[in-house]
């Protein structure tokens, strides 16, 4: 078991209070992501569980024992920072099992274990090497086989794959992919690039302000994000957010524009509401609602972003495969999927709606 427990955890240096009560349960071999952007908290909360950071307030738990005043070195975690601090006069043998010699583990023990980290990570011809001589992602992977050879409950990833270019990034997803699979292991993982919560994790932990916004398996916090932020925070492009009125069956933008929609909100007529659609939920259209000029075209091989002006300076984004639904400086219409459209309410908060209207799909397909 490798379990860990976070129940209404609270850290403040002086009156400055950083993680606002945050209660949180890592199952047994979970992949977690805690994601958001800078300053949000979500290192603050990772650098607690591995005891680097003490607990103002509230209680941690790992496989069911209480660890707030335990000694980072004695509650069985490994972490991987950004930085790989790595001994460079030391070959990647040395660097990977530096730790176990240090805790007095014997040579012939220390050598097995460092080979087998090394096959697991695909470092075996080069473990007489010195991190001078190899590329980033491989000093990565050094850098975790130093975690692997502790067999530690718990790994936790400070943003370790910030320092390296895009397509070593995407070289090393795939790969911690892998190892979280071959590990069969419990992994906390900390980054503010919303991709790599998205391909990695068995569940992401949106962080915002201290808190968190939202917990899900990465699909789910896609297609059903419970707050304006995640809705903005997660997808690439983001969601088109739109500010309106609710009417009995549409939206009204602040540019006039109505919006049908497909579903029946549980809030009253006139509310003031935010419209969320995807990307790929806004279809260019010969007679949609919403009009606007296209001003950028990004084409992106498999699909094009269009971004188009719909007055006031907002911009809404479309997402279609290969090509352009329009050139840039063409006037457009333009109709939301109403299957695929969300709304929150004036709180930021996804708002709940009952099943849908085959008078309001109707009328949203026109």
């Amino acid at each position: 078991m490798a379990t860990v427990t976070l129940r209404d955890i609270r850290k403040s240096y002086g009156a400055l209070e950083v993680v606002k009560g945050v209660d949180l349960e890592i199952r047994d071999r979970e992949f977690v992501v805690l994601v958001g952007p800078s300053g949000c908290g979500k290192t603050t909360m990772l650098r607690m569980i591995a005891g680097l950071e003490t607990i103002t307030a509230g209680e941690l738990s790992i496989d069911g024992r209480r660890v707030n005043e335990v000694e980072p070195d004695e509650r069985g975690l490994a972490m991987v920072f950004q930085s790989y601090a790595l001994y460079p006069h030391m070959s990647v043998a040395d660097n990977m099992g530096f730790a176990l010699r240090m805790a007095g583990v014997g040579k012939a023990e220390r050598a097995a274990k460092v080979r087998d980290a090394a096959r697991i990570l695909q470092l075996e011809p080069y473990l007489d090497r010195r991190p001078g001589q190899l590329s980033g992602g491989q000093r990565q992977r050094v850098a975790i086989g130093r975690a692997i050879v502790r067999s530690p409950k718990v790994f936790l990833f400070d943003e370790p794959l910030s320092n390296l270019d895009a397509a070593l990034r995407m070289q090393m997803r795939i790969e911690l992919a892998r190892l979280h699979r071959e590990l069969d292991a419990t992994m906390v993982y900390v980054t503010h690039d919303q991709v790599e919560a998205m391909t990695l994790a068995d569940r992401i932990v949106v962080v915002n302000g201290g808190r968190i916004e939202q917990v899900g398996a990465p699909m789910e916090i896609y297609s059903s994000p419970a707050t304006t932020f995640v809705a903005g925070f997660i997808g690439a492009p983001k969601m088109n957010l739109l500010a309106g009125r609710l009417t009995s069956s549409a939206v009204l933008l602040e540019n006039g524009a109505a919006i049908p929609l497909g579903i029946r909100p549980d809030i009253t007529e006139g509310e003031t509401v935010t419209l969320g659609v995807r990307p790929e939920a806004l279809l260019v259209v010969p007679d949609g609602p919403l009009s606007g000029r296209v001003t950028v075209v990004e084409h992106l091989g498999g699909e094009t972003l269009t971004h188009i002006d719909i007055g006031d300076g907002h911009l809404v984004t479309v997402k279609t495969a290969e090509q352009a639904p329009a050139a840039i400086g063409d006037a457009v219409r333009l109709r939301a999927d109403p299957a695929r459209i969300h709304l929150f309410g004036a709180d930021g908060r996804a708002v709940r709606s009952s099943a849908p209207s085959a008078t309001l799909l109707s009328q949203g397909m026109h």
